[in-house]
């Protein structure tokens, strides 16, 4: 405990200094404070599996991200991040973890990057998961949300409102030597349409495709819209699980979906989401199978009913809530309910030119 914490000043002058030494583009110090107090009734939802009350971290994070001009056409981007999870006492001689890191070229050809990266099928999501980062998120139903290194991503320019991407696991390095999951595509493709926060239009939409990344083959599409004060939004995913040895494996094929409805009223923000996966394949499920002590009768079916509010004080804090009721059907005792309390603070600090 006493070498994490000798550990912290260092660590910040040197972001810090970093962020604040001349150069041709000054790179911004940022970051994330985000905690709740959970409730859970079985423990099955939760980030971490603990029943009763617990203090969640929802992906607390600092890093350093910037673009460097390489003349009129070219550019070098990058981003290093690193999540911050001290405050757990289990997490007291690691308290970081690994976040988004990578490195880039932009071109008229588009945006090709190499690292630790949010893969194109995980980001059609956009802001269609009306409770993502807290425990009633999607992924408790679905996969499909998680980022690896070993990966390049390649983003094209954007015609008009279209835009088309690429994501492909080095699986050499990825997975050992003999592993069968080296022989899978590892690939998968998206597009694209409008963006996530309406700055194009009212609607986004959004068609993915995935082969072998995250042992899973399955397509996924996702549409938004925003009408006033409402924002409106669904995602539909058919999903088969590939990895090898699993449980079921050949039964944990199947089809999930959730919608999600947000109303602005001045600084709040009430929301609710709904959804229901049979593929077998999402976190509850995965943790059921996981579970010795798990009676799994049938490939589990998840359904999930969330409500929630946020509320905002500026543009870098805001209190939430949320309540959450997940149902499982083939597996006795992993219903859960959850209610959390929480904030989020935002920060970020730029170099002078």
């Amino acid at each position: 405990m006493r070498r994490c914490r000798r550990a912290f000043p260092p660590l910040v002058l040197v972001v810090v200094a970093v962020a604040a030494a001349p150069s041709p583009a000054a790179p911004v110090f940022y970051g994330r404070l985000d905690m709740s107090l959970t409730w859970s009734d079985s423990g099955r939802a939760p980030h971490e599996p603990v029943a009763g009350t617990s203090l969640e971290n929802n992906f607390t994070r600092v890093g350093l991200r910037g673009e460097r001009p390489l003349g009129d056409a070219w550019s070098l981007f990058y981003r290093i991040e690193a999540g911050v999870q001290a405050e757990d006492q289990a997490a007291a001689k690691t308290p970081f973890t690994s976040r988004p890191t990578y490195v880039g070229i932009a071109g008229p050809w588009g945006r090709l990057a190499a690292g630790r990266i949010d893969p194109v099928f995980k980001m059609t999501k956009g802001f269609v998961d009306a409770f993502d980062n807290y425990a009633t998120k999607h992924d408790r139903l679905l996969p499909g949300d998680k980022r690896h290194g070993d990966s390049l991503e390649y983003k094209t320019p954007r015609w008009g409102r279209l835009q088309a991407g690429a994501s492909y696991l080095l699986a050499d390095e990825y997975y050992p030597v003999g592993d069968p999951r080296r022989e899978n595509p590892n690939l998968q493709l998206a597009a694209t349409w409008g963006d996530k926060r309406f700055r194009s239009g009212p609607v986004y939409a959004a068609v993915a495709w995935n082969d072998g990344i995250e042992d899973f083959r399955g397509t996924r599409l996702v549409a938004m819209a925003a009408v006033g004060r409402w924002t409106v939004g669904g995602l539909a995913q058919w999903t088969e699980l590939l990895e090898p040895g699993a449980p079921d494996l050949a039964a944990r094929d199947g089809f999930g979906a959730f919608a999600s409805l947000a109303c602005r009223l001045g600084a709040w923000r009430l929301k609710a989401q709904a959804g229901r996966d049979d593929s077998g394949t999402g976190l509850i499920a995965r943790r059921a199978y996981a579970d010795p002590a798990a009676v799994i009768a049938a490939v589990p079916t998840v359904t999930g009913f969330a409500l929630g509010w946020e509320r905002s004080f500026g543009p870098d804090f805001r209190l939430h809530g949320e309540w959450g009721r997940f149902t499982v059907d083939g597996v006795d005792g992993y219903d859960d309910t959850v209610v959390s309390l929480g904030l989020r603070y935002d920060f970020e600090m730029t170099a002078p030119e």
